[in-house]
């Protein structure tokens, strides 16, 4: 199986007038670190500590387009091993798990269609290693460009497009408002520390999901409610819990996290 991606750095606030080199190099080597956790999650259901460890592939830097600023990333396989795995999860399956992992980091609601993609997206949640934390980190860095001049930034895998990092998602990344009013929603826990009491949420079964710190200590109860309900949405369930918490919301609305103050079984 072949995987060409591309990457575009066109008019965004600005019109494109050349990529400043310091920007354009940081923001594709962000790229390169998003592709590498995002792939290498995708197929072998686990979170590399460092991009460099991704496994059975590696991306290659292709002929640019004559005319444009299109850089071409083509996925190289380099064993056995990720060859069947890939072909078992098929072109289709790699495009959902990358949307949805990068849908989730900039609160961009996808819904996953394809079956197979579910099941690593749930391999994933159970990993040990917070993988949306190292995408986060390296997705400030892929949006220099638009920070600095203003342009948009695009990945696609072939003709199919798969994110547009804008104003819009750099304001997600960089701005945060604490609403004042709590309120109760039903959730499900697809990621607990039980030492911390953070994690994230999920609001459907195949939902994106949020992050979450409690604003207090969690008590015996609260944790052990979670632990339960994580267990029981590793294996493809949802039976909500009742959350009473604070939206933390991006300057134009959009939810980035919670700040839990209290659960509870419904």
């Amino acid at each position: 199986m072949e995987l060409m991606f591309k990457v575009k750095y066109d008019d965004g606030r600005i019109k494109f007038d050349g990529l400043d080199m310091y920007y354009g190099s940081h923001s594709l080597a962000a790229i390169s670190e998003i592709l590498l956790l995002s792939l290498h999650a995708s197929i072998h259901g686990e979170v590399v500590v460092q991009a460099p460890a991704a496994k059975g592939f590696r991306l290659v830097l292709k002929k640019s387009q004559e005319g444009s600023l299109e850089q071409y990333i083509q996925l190289l396989v380099t064993d056995p091993e990720t060859i069947s795995l890939l072909t078992d999860l098929t072109k289709n399956g790699i495009y959902d798990v990358v949307k949805y992992l990068l849908s989730s980091c900039l609160g961009i609601p996808f819904i996953i269609q394809n079956r197979k993609a579910k099941k690593k997206i749930q391999q994933i949640t159970q990993a040990n290693e917070d993988l949306h934390g190292r995408l986060e980190h390296a997705l400030h860095h892929a949006h220099l460009p638009v920070k600095n001049q203003g342009l948009s930034v695009s990945l696609s895998l072939g003709r199919t497009a798969i994110i547009t990092f804008d104003e819009d998602t750099l304001n997600y990344l960089e701005t945060e408002v604490v609403e004042t009013d709590t309120e109760v929603i039903l959730v499900g826990v697809s990621r607990f520390n039980a030492r911390t009491g953070t994690g994230r949420f999920i609001t459907a079964i195949d939902s994106i999901s949020h992050s979450f710190n409690p604003v207090l200590d969690l008590d015996d109860y609260q944790k052990t409610i979670m632990a339960d309900n994580l267990g029981k949405v590793a294996r493809g369930g949802f039976k909500p819990l009742n959350a009473i918490v604070c939206r933390v919301n991006s300057t134009n609305g959009r939810l980035k996290r919670y700040q839990l103050l209290s659960i509870s079984d419904i």
